[in-house]
């Protein structure tokens, strides 16, 4: 039986190949993008998760067109790279809100339909790097870290 599968961050690397695996199982797949509209055998809407009326437009048209989503891979994420002391918080911020607080949004979103369907699933990508750090990503280790708990 197909499921109806949104993968954020799906126009390329994992997300993407996420998207073409679901797609070979038979499930009705949707994938957001930012920038570059990938190309497959699913549905493609540009959603940037820091915006909640993104967030929500992106549900309504998956749900109008596939159905409501079952399975939801919040894989969405951005990197700033730089030296703590030269960062700007501003880069800080925005790693966080576009990897962690996006994350937030598409599953408080995901999880309206998936109560009152009784089920659905949801996969946080998060990195090695919210784990062990790394020199230079203090934004991208903390958002990633913040996935794990």
């Amino acid at each position: 039986m197909s499921r109806v599968v949104l993968i954020t961050g799906g126009s390329r690397g994992i997300g993407l190949a996420t998207a073409r695996r679901f797609v070979s199982l038979g499930d009705k797949v949707a994938v957001t993008y930012n920038t570059n509209k990938p190309e497959g055998e699913f549905l493609a809407v540009q959603c940037d998760v820091t915006k909640q009326e993104d967030v929500d437009r992106t549900f309504d048209e998956v749900e109008s067109k596939l159905g409501p989503v079952e399975v939801l891979v919040s894989n969405a994420g951005i990197t700033k790279d730089g030296l703590l002391l030269r960062m700007k918080e501003a880069d800080f911020e925005s790693v966080l809100d576009a990897n962690l607080s996006g994350a937030f949004r598409v599953c408080k979103r995901a999880a309206q339909s998936m109560l009152r369907a009784r089920k659905g699933r949801m996969v946080l990508v998060s990195s090695v790097v919210g784990l062990l750090g790394q020199a230079g990503q203090a934004n991208y280790a903390a958002s990633k870290a913040g996935l794990v708990g």
